[in-house]
């Protein structure tokens, strides 16, 4: 078999992990490994799913997409292997909360017995799990800050169902913010030029959402997803381009040669571009407002570089068009210096972040 962008790789040695990050309109998969001197990618695929079958992190049709699995997994010789799954849903949700300096066991206790006095959930409906962000001193007490992530019981469920009717191994579900945290933490130099020990803003374009995660010495301190992605700025893109399609607005997106530049009124596809532009304006001013939640919570809270992922990020430019509009230094993520792969490392990033075991939302 041969996977989309690579070549034959033959049957996997035993002791590789298998990644699944779940999309709404893909789900992209890497074989791999994960050691202490970096992350070897060996396979990666992609299955396509058709629209309106995994909506917002939920599986609407189990039979489906149990086949569908099934067959992308038969199809790229990724079977029966251990899994890591990567999910990421609006109803995830994520508070960052100090506790007395205590031992682990008495911080499960407190979660457990006090869950309601910091999330508004009803802890039978979720499943929660918590991240060391670090200590901070409160009026001059120590205390630990650790970030809370809920997600729902009967999402982590059903995907568990999932994985198990297609005979993998579930031994992880983790999300997509603490996914790219931890693969920026692990991977090294990023693009061979920026620091990982940088607070990094993670911006994931994708097809129905937009996800935001603000990295702070290798830890999530923010993770936001934003109600706006490719599919929305389709349909804004049509009411505005009389007789355009999707076909017709990707190939366009593809001849552009910089998109932070305006176009001139008699320059050709200049009302597509304006309209793109916009769409993508209206989601960095979305960004912009989590940018500014961020930095009033500390005085010292600030972001030094904005890392662009997922499929829009490949749009000639926006890099520079978010370097006009924060004023920041921002980049495409190419590479990472820890991770060997040999295909486009923004698309398959949450995956990959996926293969680390570290602290995971566990089964």
């Amino acid at each position: 078999m041969t996977r989309r962008g690579g070549k034959h790789l033959g049957i996997l040695d035993n002791g590789k992990t298998l990644s699944l990050d779940f999309g709404s309109d893909i789900i992209k998969g890497v074989v791999g490994k994960h050691s202490k001197k970096g992350i070897v990618v060996e396979k990666c695929f992609r299955i396509e799913l058709p629209v309106g079958l995994y909506e917002d992190g939920e599986i609407k049709d189990l039979d489906q997409m149990t086949y569908l699995l099934r067959n992308g997994l038969s199809e790229n010789n990724a079977n029966q292997l251990a899994t890591h799954a990567v999910i990421n849903s609006t109803s995830v949700v994520m508070r960052e909360v100090t506790l007395p300096k205590v031992s682990k066991e008495e911080i499960e206790a407190i979660i457990t017995y006090q869950l309601e006095d910091y999330i508004p959930i009803n802890p039978d409906d979720y499943i929660v799990k918590y991240l060391q962000l670090g200590s901070i001193v409160e009026e001059g007490v120590d205390k630990l800050l650790i970030l809370l992530v809920g997600v729902p019981r009967t999402m982590i469920q059903s995907h568990l169902t999932l994985l198990r009717n297609v005979n993998l191994k579930p031994e992880v579900l983790d999300y997509h913010g603490n996914a790219i945290a931890k693969l920026i933490s692990a991977g090294g130099l990023i693009n061979d030029t920026y620091d990982n020990n940088r607070t990094i803003a993670c911006i994931d374009l994708g097809a129905k959402f937009t996800d935001l995660t603000i990295i702070e010495d290798g830890k999530v301190r923010v993770a936001r997803v934003i109600e706006k992605g490719f599919d929305a700025m389709v349909q804004s893109i049509k009411l505005r381009v009389p007789g355009i399609n999707e076909e017709d607005i990707l190939k366009l997106i593809d001849s552009i040669d910089d998109i932070s530049r305006k176009p001139t009124m008699d320059e050709a596809n200049a009302e597509f571009i304006e309209a793109l532009r916009d769409n993508i304006y209206e989601v960095l001013d979305r960004v912009e407002m989590i940018f500014r939640y961020y930095k009033t919570r500390e005085v010292s809270n600030e972001i030094n570089f904005i890392l662009l992922y997922g499929g829009l990020s490949a749009i000639k430019g926006i890099d520079k068009m978010c370097i006009d509009f924060f004023d920041l230094d921002a980049g495409i993520l190419k590479s990472l210096n820890k991770i060997r792969f040999n295909d486009r490392l923004g698309l398959y990033a949450n995956a990959i972040g996926g293969l680390i075991r570290l602290s995971e939302v566990k089964k």
